[in-house]
């Protein structure tokens, strides 16, 4: 009897352990389910190796207003990105976010968490620059910084310099931005014997704290 009922408590656990989600910066997303701005049902790995996708998780009895979403849907489409929304109402959320809505998150085509925003649920001009900033410090990155980092930020292929995958579950943004050992000379910052703009700055730490 002890034997059936340790088993059936560990078969019973083992059910329980996707409850525990919790999106962290840099990790795979569960693939969850979705509606899109057309209110069709969808899950996130649909778009795998395809689009970006925003989720928005809405606050608990709040709806956000179809249009809007799908204009912002459409100023996001070329860049690659889709809009999904993940309903405030649904345990899914609460298990997905491991706290309250409402969010915002961006998940790259490879289904990695790479931007979370929490208490807001962005839409219209602020979800298009927060996707921008994102994919702007992408470029900049892969430009100037994966030639010794790696595009994954999991290479130290040049001296003095550690991988960066994970960076963004240990340090936060202002923590990233000391690390930089910027000299800063008139409106530019001097990192590595590169210059760099504010804006260039701003969004390459964005970009490290996903990896």
């Amino acid at each position: 009897m002890r034997i059936r009922k340790y088993l059936a408590a560990l078969a019973l656990a083992q059910c329980a352990l996707p409850l525990s989600w919790a999106v962290k910066l840099g990790e795979a997303a569960p693939d969850v389910a979705l509606r899109d701005c057309a209110g069709v049902d969808v899950r996130l790995s649909a778009y795998r190796e395809k689009k970006s996708a925003i989720i928005v998780a809405e606050e608990p009895g709040a709806k956000l207003a179809p249009a809007l979403l799908s204009n912002t849907s459409r100023e996001l489409a070329p860049l690659d990105t889709v809009v999904l929304v993940l309903a405030g109402d649904a345990a899914e959320n609460r298990r997905f976010l491991d706290g309250d809505p409402p969010a915002t998150l961006l998940v790259d085509t490879s289904g990695v968490i790479r931007r979370v925003l929490r208490g807001q649920a962005l839409t219209g001009p602020d979800l298009v620059a927060f996707v921008k900033l994102w994919q702007f410090g992408k470029t900049v990155f892969n430009a100037e910084c994966a030639r010794c980092h790696g595009e994954d930020g999991d290479s130290h292929i040049c001296e003095d310099v550690k991988p960066l995958v994970g960076i963004g579950q240990r340090l936060t943004e202002a923590q990233i931005r000391e690390k930089l050992r910027m000299a800063p000379i008139n409106d530019q910052y001097l990192i590595r014997g590169q210059f760099f703009t504010k804006q260039d700055v701003d969004a390459v730490i964005v970009y490290v704290a996903g990896l």
